[in-house]
């Protein structure tokens, strides 16, 4: 059971080192890509890990930290709650 389960997850992390490849950041026209971060091409690399407007949407969402009155808010305006909830550390460090 133990070898189905290795195969699979070298498999899975081939695949994925396959995938992160394609989506390094263009270091120039005539210049070969570079994999490393190196000071000839750190700001091709700031600009490639620096997250989108479209990934920084969920910051303009207007969080209500408090139950009842997202709860009131909600039906008022006809809109879901999203409960989130949790049980100790986020970094788990209990």
């Amino acid at each position: 059971m133990r070898m189905p389960l290795l195969a699979l997850l070298l498999l899975a992390l081939g695949a994925t080192a396959l995938s992160a490849q394609d989506e390094a950041p263009p270091v120039g026209e005539d210049a070969e890509v570079s994999l490393v971060p190196g000071p000839e091409n750190l700001r091709d690399w700031l600009d490639f890990i620096r997250p989108s407007e479209a990934e920084l949407a969920w910051e303009r969402i207007g969080w209500r930290n408090e139950f009842w009155p997202a709860v009131e808010e909600a039906r008022k305006l006809g809109r879901p709650i999203l409960l989130w909830t949790m049980n100790g550390h986020p970094l788990g460090c209990t």
